[in-house]
């Protein structure tokens, strides 16, 4: 994994410095509240229902064993004892002392973390695959270039103060576990005919209550000219976005009211003017040396004479969160943090310690975060899973729910959230509580489902099987049910089924959708499929009657 150099946290205590600087002025009233605003923002600064919120960027979704015990630390410092590992791979804490902030930003630095532009109309903390570099099929790891291009944007003066936020994921594998197209910007590697490396370009992807799916603008970019394509795109936007309508200031309005064919041609013929500037050519040594920095720190080991434990409860476990390395002798595990009663994705001090510790016992001191707020273990001897899966067990942390219907997505909601129109969490507890007899849970198989308390989609209702939408009516909690969504093979938004239900019957409608399912598949058949075989009027039957 990369590690920060000595002049990247140079920068990142200078930018501290400067962010106190105006939060003193703030604090003594000299800075209003209105030109403070974006201050805090660019910092990762939220104000939300009972306190601050602090968003840290784990960039790709990367954290080191001393990086993960630092977040414990600020859990602790300066926070309730907890963390909120988010849909886009940061984690978040909710009960942040404004006076507090420069401090713990100096102790984010001391481990090469940070909060810039984590929030706010700016480029946002980039995504990627949680499996990069790990399996097999991948035209390549995608971890060196998400850092090439977090250098560039992150603090590109033209691309700081954005019409609105801006979202960027990379993906190099087969199976797009980043969902490029929800995106506002999302990047394929390809290869073209030659066998030249390069990417597909989608932009004007979003969700939230206008959800599109980005159109491709760019079959094949060479890789040495993906900036100046990038910087092309981004300056259309800059341009041409709105600024003068609150709801339409994200790009994918843009590429709509022009259309994909005209964002294109502008997009082109703006890069045209630039494409063969040399300061905006990749540079391929600095790629080459991060290449070398992203290298698998394991070799191929032979385990012919291993013999796994035989264990119920491990083999369940085992089925359902270890995947297969494409290194031999090697396993990926997924670890779930959802628990009943709390938010999916959170994670108190003492579990982040154990991840910690356990990361360096059995996955060379390096843990991924997902947007199933998960936690991967990306370095695991097959002959040691068992005995991590017992150290697991010890603490609590061996879910093994992972790719269930009980592996929940929620944002935290009314319970936190000031924008939130209705709870997440207490119903992600009662549909767990519904679906708790693990023989259910394997005979349903592979479905999820996530639960946005409002229109912002943060939990990414659009893409799951069954997305909940929290909304109020007469002063009471609704949702709205959506079906058939999904990004890892093809990209569809979900369809909506019908009026919205109460608080009182949406565990009912869960179930009545669940089990409409089950009657109708066939074989190995996934949510997706059944729903596109059948339509969706038996499930409308089911729940409206």
């Amino acid at each position: 994994m990369y590690k920060y150099s000595e002049k990247d946290t140079q920068f990142l205590v200078e930018r501290v410095d400067q962010f106190e600087k105006q939060l003193n002025r703030y604090l003594s009233g000299e800075l209003d509240e209105d030109k403070f605003r974006s201050l805090r923002l660019r910092n990762g600064l939220y104000m939300e229902l009972h306190a601050h919120m602090l968003r840290v960027a784990i960039p790709y979704g990367i954290l080191s064993s001393n990086q993960l015990r630092a977040l414990a630390d600020v859990a602790d410092k300066y926070d309730r004892g907890f963390g909120h590992f988010t849909t886009r791979q940061n984690i978040q804490f909710n009960w942040i002392q404004l006076p507090e902030i420069a401090n713990l930003l100096r102790d984010l630095t001391d481990v090469g973390l940070h909060a810039i532009q984590t929030s706010g109309k700016a480029t946002r903390n980039i995504t990627a695959d949680p499996l990069s570099g790990l399996t097999e099929g991948e035209i390549e790891d995608a971890r060196p270039y998400c850092e090439l291009i977090r250098r560039w944007f992150n603090l590109h003066p033209e691309f700081s103060w954005l019409p609105g936020k801006f979202k960027i994921a990379i993906n190099g594998a087969k199976l797009d576990e980043t969902a490029l197209r929800i995106h506002d910007l999302g990047l394929r590697l390809v290869k073209n005919k030659k066998g030249e490396l390069g990417f597909s370009v989608y932009v004007g992807g979003g969700l939230g209550a206008a959800a599109m799916i980005g159109p491709e603008t760019a079959s094949f970019v060479p890789i040495q000219d993906i900036l100046s394509y990038l910087e092309s795109a981004m300056r259309i936007y800059n341009l041409k976005g709105r600024r003068d309508h609150q709801k339409k200031l994200r790009i994918k309005f843009l590429v709509r009211e022009l259309g994909a064919a005209e964002f294109s041609r502008l997009v082109d013929e703006d890069w045209q003017q630039t494409k063969n500037d040399p300061e905006l050519k990749l540079n391929l040594k600095e790629l080459q040396s991060l290449k070398e920095d992203f290298e698998l720190p394991i070799d191929p080991i032979d385990l012919k004479g291993f013999r796994d434990e035989v264990d119920f409860n491990y083999s369940i476990w085992k089925k359902n969160n270890v995947r297969s390395h494409k290194v031999s002798g090697y396993s990926i595990v997924t670890i779930s943090l959802t628990k009943l009663g709390s938010a999916p994705g959170d994670a108190t001090s003492e579990q982040m310690r154990i991840l910690a510790k356990l990361a360096d016992q059995y996955s060379s001191s390096e843990i991924r975060t997902t947007k199933r707020q998960t936690i991967v273990f990306p370095f695991v001897r097959k002959d040691e899973v068992f005995d991590l899966w017992k150290s697991l067990e010890e603490y609590d942390l061996s879910s093994p729910h992972q790719g269930t219907l009980a592996q929940i997505v929620a944002c935290p909601g009314r319970d936190y959230c000031d924008l939130a129109k209705a709870v997440s969490i207490p119903i992600a507890t009662r549909v767990q509580e519904r679906f708790n007899e693990m023989n259910k849970l394997l005979d349903i198989g592979d479905l999820n489902i996530n639960i946005s308390g409002c229109e912002n989609s943060c939990a990414h209702h659009h893409i799951a099987d069954i997305g909940l939408l929290g909304m109020q009516k007469n002063g009471e909690e609704y949702y709205q049910i959506t079906l058939a969504g999904e990004t890892l093979h093809e990209t569809n938004i979900g369809k909506k089924l019908g009026p919205s239900v109460s608080s009182e019957t949406v565990v009912d409608a869960v179930e009545n959708i669940v089990n409409v399912f089950i009657d109708n598949r066939k074989s190995e058949e996934k949510f997706t499929d059944v729903f596109k075989r059948i339509g969706i009027e038996p499930f409308k039957e089911k729940v409206y009657g």
